[in-house]
C-alpha cells in the first residue's frame, strides 16, 4: 500500500461500525457511483436545489466511490485492520452528502422467465413492484429472463406484456418500451455476461469445468447412494488456467463454474425477514455459463441489476436459498446487491402453496371469470400486505400512496375465491351503466363468443342495459351474467312445480294459478314504461283483492323467469315488456 493511501486509511480509524452488518446487505451500494450509475449518473440522482458548491461535491465523491471496491479489495488484502474504518468512513460520506443532497430515484423490475403464462403469485410480484416505484416517483422495468432456451413459449412475451397494459401497470422500461439500459432481453445481452464471466477466471474467483453431463450423473448418483448432499466436488477447480484455455482452445466444451470459498458465513439482511445467514460450506460450486454460451439465472441476473441501477428487487420467498450464490457472485464480480424483499407465497385454502390442484394459478383463468383488474389488484394487494389505516377497497392512487415494503406479512396469505367475488362485486356496484355495459360487452366478445353472437348482439342495447342495470348490485362476475340472464334472452320452460311456496302462503298450484289469473287482468291494462308506475298500478289492487303480495308475485316470477332465483316480478316484467309478459303468463292460466 501506498503512502497516500495509508494516509487516507489512518484518516478512516476515527470511526467504527459492525462490519458484518453492513457489507452482506450492501446498504450503502445507492451511494456510490459504479459503472451504469456513473454512465447515467443524472438518471439516477437528481440534485435537490442547484447549487454550484454540492453539484462539485457531487462528482468528487462520484470519483471516490468510483473505486471504492478497488479500494476495499487493496485493504482487504494489504490492510484488513483499517477495513470497517474505511466502508464506515465511506457511509459517513453517503450521510452527509447524498441523503442530504440528493434523492435516489428508485427502479424496480419484474423479470419473468418466457415459458407460459404470469401465475397470480406472479401478477402480486409485479403489482408491489409497481407500487414501490410509483410511491417513490422511480421506474417499473420489465426485464425478460430468456436464458433458458428449452423451455421458450412462443408469444409468451407479447402475452406478458399485454397484460401489463390490461391491468393498467404499463412498465417505464421494456422490451416494447424501450430504455437507457437495454436491451431488456437476456438473449440479446450475451457479449455482456460471457466478456465479465471469462474474466472471472481470469481474476481467479471462477473456474472452467470441462466435466461432462455423464459423470456429473454418476457423481450425483453416487452421492444419492451415500445419503450425502448432491453437490460438485470441484474437480476442475484447480486447473491451471493456461491448460483451462488451451483446451477451449481445442475445441473441448466447458462451462464457468464459481469458486465458492468454503469456510465463511454470509450475512443478508432482507427488508421483510431481516437478519438471513449463510455457510458457504453448504453452497456448491456453481455454473455461471453453460457450455452453450448462455449463462445461468444467478451469473445473469445479478449483471443485470447492476447494469439497469436497480435498487429493489421483490420476488417469491422460494429464492431466498439463492440469496448466498447471488451475494458471492456479486462479491466475485465486484458490485453490489440491490435491496431484497422475499415475498410470502400466496395459499390457496389448503394453507399449502397456490398450484394448478388446489386452484386457478393463471391470471388469464381469473380474467376469463370477468374480474375486473382493478378489483383483482386491489384484492391481490392486501395478500401479505396491508394499509396502517385498515382499509380494502382502494384505487391505484391509494394503494400507491399507502404501500410500504416494510408493512409487507412474513407469514403466507390465502386466497379467498369468495372474498375476491365480494370485492369483485363491490367494483361493478360502483361503474357507471355506460362503463360496465362497455366493459362486459367486451367480455362477452372475447371470452363468451358464442352467447354474444347468437343472443346478446341480437337484442337492443336498451333491452340489454336494462338487464344489466337491475342485475349490477347482484353481480359478482362477468362469468355469471349469461347464466343470470337466460330467461329474459329465451322463453323459459314452464315450472309449474315451482309455483307452490308455503312461506308465501301458497300451498296447491291450483291456488297459485287461481292468482295468476287475478292479475293477468291487470297486467293487459298498465304502463310497462315507468317501473314505479307499473308497481303503484298493480299493489293496490293486490291489496283491495285482500291478498297478501307474495301470494300474487310469487307465481307472476315464476311465470316469467321459470327460476327460483331471480329479479323480483315487477323488474322482470318491466325488462320482457307487455307482450311477452302477457305471453309467458297465458300459458300457465
Amino acid at each position: 500500500m501506498t503512502s497516500a493511501n495509508a494516509i487516507i486509511v489512518s484518516m478512516f480509524s476515527f470511526v467504527s461500525f459492525r462490519f458484518d452488518k453492513i457489507l452482506p446487505s450492501f446498504p450503502f451500494r445507492k451511494a456510490f457511483v459504479c459503472e451504469s450509475i456513473v454512465k447515467k449518473h443524472t438518471n439516477l440522482y437528481k440534485p435537490s436545489y442547484e447549487r454550484k458548491d454540492i453539484l462539485i461535491q457531487k462528482f468528487a465523491l462520484s470519483i471516490f466511490f468510483e473505486n471504492f471496491y478497488e479500494r476495499f479489495l487493496i485493504l482487504k488484502k494489504e490492510k484488513p485492520e483499517f477495513l470497517l474504518h474505511f466502508i464506515n468512513f465511506s457511509l459517513l460520506l453517503h450521510n452527509i452528502f447524498y441523503q442530504k443532497n440528493f434523492q435516489m430515484i428508485v427502479r424496480t423490475r419484474f423479470a419473468p422467465s418466457p415459458t407460459g403464462y404470469i401465475h397470480i403469485g406472479g401478477l402480486r410480484t409485479m403489482l408491489y413492484c409497481y407500487l414501490w416505484a410509483h410511491k417513490n416517483h422511480g421506474k417499473y422495468i420489465v426485464r425478460v429472463e430468456d436464458t433458458d432456451q428449452t423451455r421458450f413459449v412462443e408469444g409468451a412475451i407479447e402475452s406478458m406484456l399485454d397484460l401489463h397494459d390490461v391491468l393498467g401497470l404499463t412498465p417505464d422500461e421494456s422490451v416494447r418500451h424501450g430504455g437507457d439500459f437495454g436491451p431488456y432481453r437476456q438473449s440479446e445481452r450475451l457479449p455482456i455476461y460471457q466478456e465479465r464471466l471469462h474474466k472471472l477466471c481470469d481474476e481467479g474467483s471462477a473456474y472452467y469445468c470441462f466435466c461432462t453431463p455423464e459423470r456429473l450423473a454418476d457423481l450425483k448418483k453416487e452421492q444419492e447412494e451415500l445419503k450425502m448432499p448432491p453437490r460438485y466436488d470441484g474437480h476442475c477447480r484447480h486447473i491451471p488456467l493456461e491448460e483451462a484455455k488451451e483446451r477451449i482452445a481445442n475445441g473441448e466444451k466447458y462451462t464457468i463454474r464459481l469458486k465458492v470459498p468454503k469456510a465463511e458465513t454470509i450475512v443478508f439482511n432482507d427488508l421483510i425477514r431481516g437478519r438471513i445467514e449463510f455457510k458457504t460450506s453448504e453452497v456448491d460450486d456453481q455454473v455461471l455459463l453453460k457450455s452453450d454460451g448462455f449463462p445461468t439465472y444467478h451469473g445473469a441476473i445479478v449483471i443485470d441489476d447492476h447494469m439497469m441501477g436497480i435498487t429493489h428487487v421483490m420476488r417469491g420467498e422460494e429464492w431466498i436459498s439463492s440469496i448466498p450464490k447471488q451475494v458471492l457472485t456479486a462479491r466475485a464480480l465486484g458490485i453490489e446487491l440491490p435491496f431484497y424483499a422475499h415475498l410470502p407465497n400466496v395459499l390457496g385454502s389448503d394453507g399449502k402453496k397456490l398450484s394448478k390442484r388446489t386452484g386457478d394459478v393463471s391470471v388469464d383463468q381469473y380474467m376469463a371469470k370477468g374480474y375486473l383488474p382493478e378489483a383483482l389488484l386491489n384484492f391481490l394487494s392486501l395478500l401479505g400486505w396491508h394499509p396502517k389505516q385498515d382499509e380494502e377497497i382502494m384505487s391505484m392512487d391509494e394503494m400507491i400512496q399507502k404501500f410500504e415494503i416494510t408493512d409487507i406479512h412474513k407469514a403466507g396469505a390465502v386466497l379467498d375465491p369468495i372474498k375476491l367475488d365480494w370485492m369483485n362485486g363491490e367494483y361493478i356496484k360502483k361503474l357507471p351503466l355506460e362503463d360496465l355495459y362497455a366493459r362486459l360487452e367486451k367480455f362477452l366478445q372475447k371470452y363468451e363468443t358464442e352467447f354474444f353472437e347468437s343472443t346478446f348482439s341480437k337484442f337492443p342495447r336498451e333491452f340489454n342495459e336494462k338487464i344489466l342495470s337491475e342485475l349490477k348490485t347482484r353481480l359478482k362476475r362477468f362469468d355469471e351474467f349469461r347464466e343470470l340472464t337466460t330467461f329474459f334472452y329465451s322463453e323459459p320452460k314452464i315450472a309449474k312445480d315451482l309455483l307452490v311456496n308455503p312461506k308465501m302462503k301458497i300451498t296447491t298450484e291450483a291456488e297459485a294459478i287461481e292468482n295468476l289469473k287475478f292479475i293477468f287482468p291487470i297486467l293487459e291494462t298498465i304502463d310497462y314504461s315507468d317501473l314505479e308506475a307499473m308497481k303503484n298500478a298493480i299493489l293496490p289492487k293486490i291489496a283491495e283483492a285482500e291478498k297478501k303480495n307474495g301470494q300474487v308475485l310469487w307465481p307472476l316470477r315464476v311465470a316469467l323467469s321459470g327460476e327460483q332465483f331471480s329479479p323480483g316480478a315487477f323488474e322482470i316484467a318491466y325488462i320482457l315488456g307487455k307482450d311477452e309478459t302477457l305471453a309467458r303468463v297465458k300459458k300457465y292460466l
